[in-house]
């Protein structure tokens, strides 16, 4: 039972900082995006055109874009949704620290019942959401380095952008660094290879 009640426990702790970091980023792209909108359209920017040789006619263009993007995809309106998903996962956590001696079954359940309203995941953001879970619950630097795992520096900068649904992230402790890759390549090729 203490396997299960931490299982649902961490699978809560690292969805609700999934929805915080997907709350952010919409927030932050929707109070860019009013920026720009904003200071596209003012009578400064066709100021400042002339000052700096723009031909308006692309002030404009870039306003008509921006200010679509804006409204087609509704940024706010994701951020509200993530926003939501982390409340609730922070109310099961709190429910997870007050009745730890309830079925885990019953925890899965409301797990499931609350991944029913999200949306598609992004899987290197929740890779990394997982290994800051990881960090914020094991507390021996091996048992964390046991179960973090790799996330790709492309990964990393792209997380908001691309799911990578076909992606299997592997243990940082089976992942092999390319320069280590490329020792152990040099190795057997100037040593011969081991049997």
């Amino acid at each position: 039972m203490a396997d299960s009640h931490f299982e649902a426990k961490f699978d809560a702790l690292r969805n609700a900082i999934y929805h915080t970091a997907r709350k952010n980023f919409y927030d932050g792209l929707n109070r860019l995006l009013n920026f720009v909108v904003i200071v596209l359209g003012a009578a400064v920017a066709g100021k400042a055109s002339k000052l700096f040789e723009i031909d308006e006619t692309w002030l404009e263009f870039a306003v008509l874009i921006v200010a679509t993007a804006q409204l087609t995809f509704d940024f706010g309106y994701k951020a509200r949704t993530h926003e939501f998903l982390q409340r609730k996962y922070h109310e099961l956590l709190a429910d997870l620290e007050l009745d730890s001696a309830l079925d885990g079954q019953k925890w899965k359940s409301k797990l499931q019942t609350i991944a029913a309203d999200e949306p598609m995941p992004m899987r290197a953001l929740d890779a990394l959401a997982y290994n800051a879970a990881v960090d914020a619950t094991y507390f021996e630097a091996a048992d964390r380095a046991n179960n973090r795992l790799w996330v790709p520096l492309s990964h990393r900068l792209l997380k908001n952008f691309i799911a990578r649904n076909g992606y299997n992230y592997c243990p940082e402790s089976d992942h092999k660094f390319w320069w280590r890759r490329a020792a152990i390549w040099i190795s057997e090729r100037w040593h011969g290879k081991k049997s």
